[in-house]
């Protein structure tokens, strides 16, 4: 994946490149910066760009990358929110519906455990615990499906 800004700055165009894969890069001007996820499960990144008294934050979610200029998303126009606002117990919930998932039904619990994760930092950013804990209440019901899918299965 790779996405690219243009940010003007006191007349000077600054250009900001994010590039995803083996190695997550951030290319401002030329100059590469080696990114690193703050969260082992889902890829999660908040990184403060300064040009003079312009701030851009470059926020990574999963697969979704957008730079907040001044406190407001160029792709969604949406306000910036930081990622460390983000509850702990949101992270127990990632932890939960990842690992539990993969130990409970396997890989593709792992993989449904992942994707939701995702909604469960998004929903959180936008400070609705209550669809938050309905996501989790969904993902662990996919899981079990699954489980027992996979059971009558093999037996």
């Amino acid at each position: 994946m790779k996405k690219k800004w243009e940010v003007e700055v006191d007349g000077i165009t600054h250009e900001i490149e994010y590039k995803a894969g083996f190695g997550r890069k951030l290319i401002i001007d030329g100059e590469l910066h080696k990114l690193k996820s703050s969260n082992w499960f889902i890829n999660v990144i908040d990184y403060e760009i300064t040009f003079n008294n312009t701030v851009c934050q470059l926020v990574v979610l999963g697969a979704k990358a957008d730079l907040a200029v001044n406190g407001t998303f160029l792709g969604s126009n949406k306000s910036y929110e930081p990622i460390s606002n983000v509850p702990s117990w949101i992270w127990v919930l990632v932890g939960i519906s990842t690992l539990g998932g993969m130990f409970f039904a396997g890989l593709l619990a792992l993989l449904i455990g992942l994707a939701m994760s995702m909604l469960y930092v998004q929903f959180a950013l936008q400070k609705k615990n209550g669809v938050v804990i309905g996501s989790f209440i969904g993902c662990c019901l996919l899981q079990v499906i699954l489980a027992f899918g996979i059971a009558s299965l093999l037996y």
